[in-house]
């Protein structure tokens, strides 16, 4: 019996974009060279990054399943990081060199007039790439996925980016010929403003930032359910990739025995991994309460 594909994988996600990608690519690339659009051309360049982050996505995910080892005692998962602001580099990048392009096209007012070709290719590539960043946007909230999520916020750049080339390319066909390279002018500031938040998206996580407020007042409520601890303190959540990791002091009666406070403290940090979805470990030290 043939297994069914999961469309729910990371790596099916992932694996899906890239596919996408490359067949766009190649239409964007027909439709701009023989529809005479230097903004449908733009928008194939962008379609030929995106193939590229599609590719280091991939590897940067499968890397970050490695084990733990004592070079690495909390795991790889922070190369999903590290490929989030690669991917972040390329998209500015893209950005810059299709803006720059444009601009010497208008500046020169070397104008072409496009076909309707590039106009059909715009309008699949729209709907395409909506299609997309939504449904790798679901897959990378459901893993906390920031790789993922970076490629979601590039597939919705890609939407804003053919939205102006089918404007501009419309435009033209109606006599504005200035309009196609204003539009691809107008899809690189797209792309690099989307390669600024990605990259302020993991500057987060390498600086060690805190989740939302909402995540961390939960763990606090979590942790008032026991009413052996009498109180807890130093609590800081470190983030680990798309995982965290919690260190926490709690504080329990001064006269329990060192295994009762160990017990309390298992108990907690179990019922936390199990309770809590992307929770690492929980890191619990135990203190004596000394106001009774």
């Amino acid at each position: 019996m043939q297994k069914k594909i999961n469309f729910k994988d990371e790596y099916v996600c992932i694996i899906t974009g890239l596919v996408a990608n490359c067949v766009l690519t190649i239409i964007k690339f027909f439709a701009g060279i023989f529809g005479h659009s230097q903004a449908m051309i733009a928008d194939a360049i962008n379609s030929l990054f995106d193939v590229l982050t599609s590719v280091i996505t991939y590897l940067g995910i499968k890397m970050g399943k490695k084990p733990e080892d004592e070079e690495h005692p909390y795991g790889h998962e922070n190369i999903e990081v590290i490929v989030s602001w690669i991917v972040s580099i390329i998209v500015l990048l893209t950005g810059l060199f299709i803006g720059y392009s444009a601009f010497h096209t208008i500046i020169d007012k070397n104008y072409s007039h496009p076909s309707f070709i590039a106009l059909w290719a715009a309008i699949i590539t729209i709907i395409i790439k909506e299609i997309l960043h939504r449904y790798t946007l679901k897959i990378g909230n459901i893993l906390n996925s920031p790789a993922i999520k970076a490629n979601a916020f590039d597939h919705r750049s890609d939407v804003l980016a053919s939205t102006s080339a089918l404007i501009g390319i419309a435009g033209a066909r109606m006599g504005w010929l200035f309009l196609d390279p204003v539009a691809s002018l107008v899809i690189s500031v797209f792309i690099i403003r989307t390669g600024v938040n990605i990259m302020k998206q993991s500057n987060r996580i390498i600086m060690d930032a805190v989740p939302s407020e909402d995540f961390v007042r939960e763990i606090k409520e979590f942790i008032l359910r026991y009413s052996e601890i009498k109180e807890f303190s130093n609590l800081r959540v470190h983030p680990i990739g798309r995982n965290y990791i919690i260190d926490v002091s709690i504080s329990v009666k001064k006269d329990y025995t060192v295994s009762k406070g160990h017990e309390i403290a298992n108990n907690l940090r179990e019922a936390l991994i199990k309770e809590k979805t992307f929770l690492k470990d929980v890191i619990i030290h135990v203190e004596p309460y000394l106001k009774d």
